[in-house]
């Protein structure tokens, strides 16, 4: 796993759940995490805890299915400011956003190569239905992908029912102005403290 993506996860275990339970965790993955330094699941002596291993063992800790505490992450990530801002350049309401969900993997590719996020497979159905499709061998991306869409439908303001159905997620717009989104900019504000 890229050490960017165990730092993500290690961030949001512990803010989600505290430093200690992601103490429990790192041990729990790796027995040799006491003697490093750092503490850390990305630490430089090294972690022997795989992509498979730490989200599922938080699950085990935490008592809670590991597709839940997937999702979890998705909505965090959607939370952290720059990740927010990248993915609202991505759309100019929550459909524009869903659909151009397909170009995700590539453009992730070219910001961190080593960064493996499969193919999405966006398909239009009857109404504002959008179903995004992913490999039946990526269970926890598909969690991860719905989480983020919660949260980003939120972003948008928009009023919508996002289920996973197996490896396909499933999203039916209700409203796109359902309520008033989140500010967002292109310059990020900065025009608006310039002019001051």
């Amino acid at each position: 796993m890229h050490r960017l993506v165990i730092r993500a996860v290690e961030e949001f275990l512990r803010d989600t759940y505290g430093a200690a339970m992601l103490s429990q965790v790192i041990a729990s993955c790796n027995e040799n995490a006491r003697s490093n330094a750092v503490g850390s699941l990305a630490g430089p002596k090294g972690c022997g805890c795989s992509a498979e291993k730490i989200i599922p063992t938080a699950a085990i800790l935490l008592k809670k299915p590991p597709e839940e505490l997937f999702e979890d992450l998705g909505a965090w990530l959607a939370s952290r400011e720059a990740i927010r801002r990248l993915l609202r350049f991505s759309g100019r309401d929550f459909e524009d956003f869903v659909i151009s969900l397909e170009e995700l993997p590539g453009r992730a590719h070219f910001v961190i190569p080593e960064l493996c996020i499969p193919r999405i497979d966006v398909h239009r159905q009857h109404g504002n239905t959008l179903r995004l499709v992913l490999p039946s061998s990526a269970p926890e991306w598909t969690a991860m992908l719905a989480g983020l869409l919660r949260a980003m439908a939120d972003d948008y303001g928009t009023l919508g029912l996002i289920d996973v159905e197996g490896s396909t997620v499933v999203v039916q717009i209700s409203d796109q102005s359902f309520a008033e989104g989140r500010d967002f900019s292109l310059d990020g504000g900065q025009a608006a403290e310039r002019s001051r």
